[in-house]
């Protein structure tokens, strides 16, 4: 790892060729963006129909990550079943008149499979919403369908387009009720965190880079303690990997606690002489255990807070490393886009401070770009 690169402002952003760090910077501007360009769609004649009898997602990653917030956000609250539904299958026959069908996506590999959808959607009487590319086959379909459609400007790089497509779906969601939605809100958490982590932040200051220094030489097990932060706990995980090729693994309290509980006593935990500063370090095992805890505070149900606090007792009792996924926002969407935010920053620089070595391990998987 090379930790000078980290804290050289002009070094970090020549080593950036492909603009992570500018993408990720431009989160809460897309926000504010795709929300205004909904609106100019017409997502509010959607919603006047009232709640659908369900809300099918049809939509690639990491859009489809959607569906995993709306309903853990919605929780006893929405109105309606939300459903996500894989790329690769015909629409289930149910779906009818009075279903709301969803279908995004930017690549130009699924989109074909995407207009289909929509297509069938729509024959079926289904109310439809599409966002994607401009000028794109699924926004043909939509046009003959006669139904809403949010185009992506052009130019909105990986990995903040999640944000472009993720927006039009969350504000239909925050107008049909199903769950709280203040675009304005996330955009702003968003920014505030860009702001913390950015490139000319000393280490020491910026969370980002911190953890990205953590992680180095570790084995990262995201440890969520609510269903919301289990859906950022595993988009980060994809970050992780697409980005620096670092493997790592979420576990979702209190149903994965016995699990991570293994994980402390398993060959990764720390062995009795790794504090002894005159062992042979040759003889070093390979990568250490790491806990990661993206917490919800005090919206996670009372049995994941006590779980969560259980392992980080645990863990600090065996002597395995804690990292925090926090940030300083209002609960709900707000805290959830700057936690993620803050592990995608800190990714980058992970794969900034590790060079080529990332590029070789699998810089191309997922939503992040070669």
């Amino acid at each position: 790892m090379n930790e000078e690169l980290l804290d050289d402002p002009v070094a970090l952003l020549a080593a950036d060729r492909i603009g992570l760090l500018r993408a990720l910077a431009t989160a809460g501007a897309q926000v504010r963006e795709l929300a205004a360009l909904g609106e100019e769609a017409g997502l509010s004649r959607l919603a006047a129909g009232g709640v659908p009898r369900s809300l099918v997602l049809v939509a690639e990653p990491p859009a489809s990550a959607v569906a995993g917030l709306l309903a853990a956000l919605g929780d006893r609250r929405a109105g309606c079943p939300i459903v996500l539904h894989a790329l690769d299958a015909p629409l289930p026959n149910w779906v009818g008149a009075a279903d709301l069908v969803v279908v995004a996506g930017l690549s130009h590999a699924r989109e074909r499979e995407l207009a289909l959808l929509a297509e069938a959607a729509a024959r079926r009487g289904a109310a439809l919403l599409g966002v994607g590319r401009a000028a794109g086959t699924l926004e043909e379909r939509c046009t003959w369908a006669r139904a809403p459609y949010v185009a992506v400007p052009r130019g909105h790089a990986e990995p903040a387009a999640l944000w472009s497509l993720a927006t039009p779906i969350l504000r239909l969601a925050g107008d049909l009720d199903l769950i709280e939605v203040d675009t304005a809100a996330v955009a702003a958490a968003l920014d505030a965190t860009a702001e913390v982590c950015r490139p000319d932040a000393e280490s020491f200051l910026n969370p980002a880079k911190l953890l990205a220094l953590q992680l180095v030489g570790s084995l990262p097990v995201l440890v969520a303690d609510s269903l919301a932060t289990g859906v950022v706990a595993e988009l980060v995980r994809a970050g992780l990997a697409g980005l620096a090729g670092l493997p790592s693994a979420v576990a979702v309290l209190p149903a994965d606690a016995a699990q991570v509980a293994a994980y402390l006593t398993g060959p990764y935990a720390p062995v009795e002489d790794e504090r002894d500063v005159f062992r042979d370090r040759l003889e070093e095992p390979g990568p250490a255990l790491r806990l990661v805890t993206v917490s919800d505070g005090r919206q996670a149900g009372e049995a994941g807070r006590a779980a969560l606090l259980e392992l980080v007792h645990s863990a600090e009792q065996v002597g395995v490393p804690i990292a925090e996924l926090t940030v300083d926002q209002p609960p709900g969407l707000p805290r959830l886009a700057g936690q993620l935010a803050l592990g995608d920053f800190a990714a980058a620089y992970l794969r900034l401070g590790l060079g080529s070595g990332a590029r070789a391990l699998g810089a191309d998987l997922g939503r992040y770009p070669a």
